[in-house]
């Protein structure tokens, strides 16, 4: 069960983190490469304050608007993973939650269409709307990419050199999908990209070591390594494949000057020190509606807490009146998975809290978190 359930979750992190790379790297870049060069949009062109993206509503934080990231499935129906970037443009400062596209969320649909990836057949607005039950807040702004976008990028900047930690060989005649990598220091194509972030475990079984913590350590360095390679300055001269590559994959609301301004943002950021990367709290549980189904059931007290800290793009605190999150006990249905997950969970949350206020206030007391 257990192992069933990290093979869920590092499939959500893979896809997610490269995702993150492709589209929030690859949009800087070239969107910084267009304007400092004058291409296509004219030697003359400029990118001002005016330029900036405005958000409505009081009581928003300076110079701080949020974007959901989202890549589709291979019919284009369901968002294959989904993220919230908050971008604080004042201090450079980027963070990422990861949002489960198995979380449970409240909804008329049925079945296994009650997870949150199944709202984006129903259009962007019935996404956005969900999501904000989950995270307390609508996001600003969205950029939907498919499959295609991330390999046809990585192709564009002619691929990626990356240390592979061990031999992979997974295969899957279900999904016509053949993995094989070899380890040591390996140049990867687009195809061979999506390919290295979707493998989970090799046929026997084999993987990290460490499990979930070794494997997101392991997907954060390739971010880097993927944003890297986009950002080299030797490919300006493939600003129009890579371009092409974002224009016709890519769906936004993002203005073309907004597109511009952001990307001379982001390029003001060190990507190692200035990008976060959370995931909402919760865990995997086997929900019975009808039938058995796998869920990722989040936690609201936690969530509440993880967004007032790291994503809360106003100046005051979300309470539980901006949420709705649901979980097997709001539809009257026992779930033993989940209440245990649950107990598990919450023990090791409180006591991280209780280390991290030791070591940030020596030794003031931390009675509250009893």
């Amino acid at each position: 069960m257990k192992k069933k359930r990290n093979k869920r979750l590092n499939r959500i992190l893979a896809v997610l983190i490269i995702v993150a790379a492709v589209c929030v790297g690859g949009y800087f870049a070239f969107c910084f490469w267009v304007n400092a060069s004058g291409m296509i949009m004219g030697k003359d062109a400029k990118v001002d304050q005016g330029s900036a993206i405005v958000v409505n509503g009081a009581n928003r934080r300076e110079g701080v608007f949020s974007l959901l990231i989202c890549a589709t499935d291979e019919e284009e129906k369901r968002t294959d993973s989904m993220m919230l970037l908050v971008f604080d443009t004042k201090n450079k400062k980027a963070n990422i939650l990861n949002i489960p596209r198995d979380s449970l969320v409240d909804c008329d649909r049925t079945g296994a269409g009650r997870k949150i990836n199944a709202a984006y057949a129903y259009g962007v607005d019935e996404m956005m709307d969900e999501v904000s039950t989950v995270i307390g807040f609508r996001p600003d702004k969205y950029l939907v990419a498919n499959f295609d976008a991330i390999a046809k990028i990585v192709d564009a900047v002619g691929g990626v050199d990356y240390d592979v930690p061990f031999d992979m060989s997974y295969h899957d005649a279900s999904q016509d999908l053949s993995i094989e990598f070899k380890k040591g220091e390996q140049h990867l194509n687009g195809k061979q990209v999506v390919e290295y972030l979707r493998w989970r475990h090799n046929d026997d079984g084999a993987g990290y070591d460490d499990g979930d913590i070794g494997r997101v350590t392991k997907l954060q360095d390739f971010l880097v390594t993927v944003g890297g390679a986009v950002l080299q300055p030797s490919n300006i001269l493939k600003i129009p494949e890579i371009a092409s590559a974002v224009t016709e994959n890519v769906k936004t609301d993002l203005s073309t000057s907004q597109i511009l301004w952001i990307g001379m943002q982001g390029m003001k950021m060190d990507m190692k020190q200035d990008v976060k990367m959370e995931t909402l709290y919760g865990d995997s549980a086997r929900v019975n509606f009808g039938l058995d189904i796998w869920f990722y059931i989040l936690d609201e007290d936690m969530i509440i807490d993880q967004i007032n800290k790291s994503f809360n793009p106003y100046t005051y605190k979300l309470t539980e009146d901006d949420f709705d999150i649901v979980t097997p006990k709001t539809y009257g249905i026992y779930s033993e998975d989940w209440r245990q997950e649950k107990a598990l969970r919450y023990q090791t949350y409180k006591n991280e809290k209780k280390k991290s206020a030791k070591q940030g206030s020596g030794s003031a007391s931390v009675a509250d978190d009893e």
